[in-house]
């Protein structure tokens, strides 16, 4: 077989390695996080302070009622993933996975009556999935694994002028993210190939907040993110295969010269509230423009590559509500969706990625109690949606394919105030 056929096959080879990086990309939130937050659906714009407000909406700070320390906010649960007539052979891939999510970790100063500071660690996106299926004759077989997971790491600041009712806030993020995924395909008496690709990635973010005290209980709350500045990335490839014929071809290739990036589009944020003496209630709405970017690319032998991310605006929207009982026991409950960002096109076949297109939707309810020194909540977030993922049938070609997804976590969360 001449060079130049090698070297083709080789390539394609490492691009169908990437093929499943898409898959992780849909959604700009995969659970709520928080400590009253988690149990509100993520609906916090208005309301936030304390450890919460350093992730939606800094300015909320101003609110908090003393230096604080959120020890832990911990989500433990199962993820489900299912694909009909999914991977290669037409057959059903499912995945189940234990998910343990240390979600917020941080505390709050406060230096004087008019600014507060906050530092917060957060957790929102962890994904695992292991799928794997086969050709109904038994002569082949196909199984994924990835995990993927981002981690925010950052300061942030309030400032209330005297006798106002507006606080503005503004807050700095390290954000990290670590992908690695790995597939493998068999077919009997045809080809035996295997693909593995791990991405770490590290970039920054800041955050303006405002919120607003619009008198009888009314408040109001906004926040502008801006989109994710690359600061440093690494990023590997391996693949290798066997492939039967006249000639026969075994396939061998290894970088580490790839490139990543984590993009996240800018983000629009804006949230109203009305509290009552015992009772409150809260609608968030955040949106996300289109945006397309480079996931990974990467040149061997001068054949350049890259794994194409295509990004569609997304409205995302959170309701919650609570009521306090007795004073110190509140109880909150919440709605939210996680919309796709990714669309399965109508066109398979003229694609060159695959995308996995399902929104979610997403109930959360929790119960605390909350002292002079320390609060804690214990909850349940449950996440569920059906949509698309687009894959290969046993002749190769690529096909639209049903998904389901399901995602149950119990929250856990402590804070501590001086």
């Amino acid at each position: 077989m001449k060079s130049t056929t090698r070297f083709a096959l080789a390539a394609a080879a490492a691009f169908c390695a990437a093929q499943t990086a898409t898959a992780t990309d849909g959604r700009y939130r995969e659970y709520v996080i928080g400590d009253r937050a988690a149990g509100m659906g993520g609906a916090a714009l208005a309301s936030a302070t304390d450890v919460d407000a350093v992730f939606y909406n800094p300015a909320g700070l101003a609110k908090s009622r003393g230096d604080s320390i959120s020890l832990s906010a911990n989500l433990y649960g199962l993820e489900r993933y299912k694909t009909e007539g999914g991977l290669d052979w037409g057959a059903d891939a499912k995945s189940s996975s234990f998910v343990s999510v240390p979600a917020a970790l941080g505390g709050v100063k406060r230096f004087s009556d008019e600014w507060v500071g906050g530092f917060g660690v957060f957790t929102p996106k962890m994904e695992k999935r292991h799928l794997v299926s086969a050709s109904p004759d038994r002569t082949g077989s196909s199984h994924i694994d990835y995990d993927d997971q981002s981690v925010w790491i950052g300061p942030a600041a309030a400032w209330a002028p005297a006798d106002s009712r507006f606080s503005f806030g503004a807050g700095v993020f390290a954000v990290y993210r670590d992908f690695s995924v790995s597939e493998s395909s068999y077919r009997k008496f045809d080809y035996n190939q295997n693909g593995a690709m791990d991405l770490r990635m590290l970039g920054l973010l800041a955050t303006l907040g405002a919120q607003a005290d619009l008198g009888d209980g009314w408040s109001a709350g906004a926040a502008v993110q801006t989109p994710t500045l690359r600061v440093w990335d690494d990023g590997k490839l391996s693949v290798n295969g066997s492939f039967a014929g006249a000639d026969g071809l075994d396939v061998g290739l290894y970088t580490t010269d790839v490139r990543a990036d984590n993009y996240i589009p800018w983000q629009l944020s804006a949230g109203v509230g009305k509290a009552g003496e015992n009772w409150s209630v809260e609608l968030d709405a955040i949106w996300h423009p289109s945006a397309n970017y480079d996931l990974a690319r990467w040149t061997i032998n001068g054949f350049r590559a890259e794994q194409r991310i295509h990004l569609h605006s997304v409205l995302d929207v959170s309701l919650g509500g609570e009521y306090v009982v007795a004073d110190r026991y509140p109880i909150r409950a919440g709605f939210y969706t996680a919309m796709s960002s990714v669309r399965v096109p109508d066109d398979p076949a003229g694609t060159d990625f695959v995308s996995t297109d399902v929104d979610m939707y997403g109930v959360t309810f929790s119960v605390g109690r909350r002292g002079k020194n320390m609060s804690v909540n214990v909850g349940v977030d449950v996440a569920f949606g059906s949509g698309d993922d687009l894959n290969y049938d046993e002749q190769g070609n690529k096909t639209r394919v049903d998904s389901d997804r399901l995602v149950v976590l119990a929250t856990v969360s402590t804070t501590y105030y001086f």
